[in-house]
């Protein structure tokens, strides 16, 4: 996977003040006020295994349902500065305030999303949602796509020369233009 940088120009909360142990309780407060039970923490940021686990309760279809789900922390790096005055700044390392503040508002916003839409909070975490054999959907997900990369690159089709004849008024004898479907690559 792709590292992913403060600098980045995508990335935000990239000025956040807020300590990772109060975006923690944050989103532990977020999933209280949507109804979710047996909240749960992974809390190993020295080693970058941060997760929160949940369960959604939800009425579908008149059948209530439990399903478990677990949301990772993203990992946000700020990248080295080799001249700092700093020794920490000199070696790359995870933003943890930043990549906690980035999980706060994907939680956040999934619920809040989901309950204004009147939509389902299962189908908001679908991705997050642990299937019977204990792995994220997007575990099991990703395994499979993974495997398409292993498929040999399809063949291309052979180049086919066409003969087109264009008829002119003006003209007794028909134009001819030779025209294939070869590929021509331009230079840089």
């Amino acid at each position: 996977m792709k590292k992913i940088y403060t600098d980045d120009e995508k990335v935000k909360y990239v000025k956040t003040t807020v300590a990772p142990e109060r975006t923690r309780d944050d989103i532990s407060e977020v999933l209280r006020k949507y109804d979710t039970s047996l909240i749960a923490w992974q809390w190993k940021p020295e080693i970058n295994d941060v997760y929160v686990m949940f369960q959604i309760e939800e009425i579908i279809d008149g059948i209530p349902v439990k399903v478990g789900a677990k949301v990772y922390m993203p990992i946000i790096w700020d990248k080295a500065v080799l001249r700092s005055p700093d020794p920490k700044r000199r070696v790359e390392q995870v933003n943890l305030k930043v990549s906690m503040r980035a999980m706060f508002w994907y939680i956040k916003a999934n619920m809040e999303n989901a309950y204004v839409m009147q939509s389902s909070r299962i189908s908001a975490f679908l991705s997050d949602t642990i299937q019977p054999n204990g792995k994220r959907m997007f575990d099991n997900l990703k395994t499979r796509l993974d495997q398409f990369q292993a498929l040999p690159e399809p063949a291309r089709e052979q180049p086919i020369d066409v003969e087109i004849i264009v008829p002119t008024i003006s003209q007794k004898k028909p134009t001819r233009i030779n025209v294939t479907n070869q590929l021509h690559e331009e230079a840089s």
